[in-house]
């Protein structure tokens, strides 16, 4: 079946939105622990609307900072409000060269668990960064809660995604790969974010409004099933539930030795 799940229709770039603010603090601190001499060149792959790019760029102090996503939509969009040394190109993630020259850091978030075969997208970035260069990649491990709207949400989209290929909960698989061809590990731990249950339900009910025709169409539920979901969220999203969500973020970084 394949494909990104999430579309790049206007709801899917608000709910983008929302989605960098709730996970900026974890992928600030990744990138900050390995910012240095600032690179040349960072890519930031998926980029979507350009919330994660402009981070990279701020973070990194990178002299050109290019954003690539296969969605003209999001390019487009992430284009307009650019600011200087920041730019985007349309261009599939899984295919290499980039169009640029080797990157002195390559970064991708919730990018991996959307692609058919990991491994092979990690061998193709790896060729993609200048000697020295870096790979960091933000993929979750697991999502925990004590919420019963939550959970079946998250056993749901798990669902969706496994009928198109994909998997969720990707980084312990990422953590049990050999390092890609040419590349050393230089980190790779798990982070925690556990934010507000009502924040959580707020940018869930968003992803579930995005995707609720495709998993309708995958088999994965019924419209029945999806009504009383977002029936369920929406009452987490008012803050009276009591109950707990957690991510657990496998963080990892790669570098290419210096020539």
């Amino acid at each position: 079946m394949g494909g990104y799940a999430f579309g790049d229709s206007a709801p899917a770039a608000r709910r983008l939105a929302l989605l960098a603010d709730v996970f900026e603090p974890p992928s600030r601190e990744l990138l900050e622990r390995f910012a240095g001499v600032p690179p040349g060149l960072a890519v930031d792959l998926g980029c979507g609307p350009g919330h994660t790019t402009r981070l990279v760029a701020s973070v990194t102090g990178a002299r050109r900072t290019l954003g690539l996503d296969q969605s003209e939509a999001f390019v487009a969009l992430a284009a307009a409000g650019a600011p200087p040394g920041v730019t985007f190109a349309v261009h599939d993630v899984t295919v290499v060269p980039f169009p640029a020259s080797p990157a002195g850091l390559v970064y991708g978030r919730f990018l991996l668990s959307h692609l058919p075969d990991p491994p092979a997208a990690l061998a193709a970035w790896a060729t993609q960064l200048t000697p020295g260069g870096l790979l960091l990649v933000d993929e979750v491990e697991q999502i925990r809660t004590t919420e019963a709207a939550l959970r079946r949400y998250l056993d749901t989209a798990a669902a969706l995604l496994a009928a198109r290929g994909h998997s969720l909960e990707i980084g312990g698989a990422l953590h049990r790969l050999p390092d890609p061809p040419g590349l050393v590990r230089r980190h790779d731990r798990v982070a925690r974010l556990t934010p507000p249950a009502a924040r959580a339900a707020e940018l869930i009910a968003q992803n579930l409004a995005v995707w609720r025709d495709h998993a309708v169409s995958a088999r994965v539920a019924t419209e029945a099933d999806l009504d009383r979901l977002a029936t369920g969220l929406a009452t987490v999203a008012t803050g009276s539930a009591e109950g707990t969500i957690a991510w657990e973020l496998r963080q990892l970084a790669f570098q290419r030795p210096e020539a």
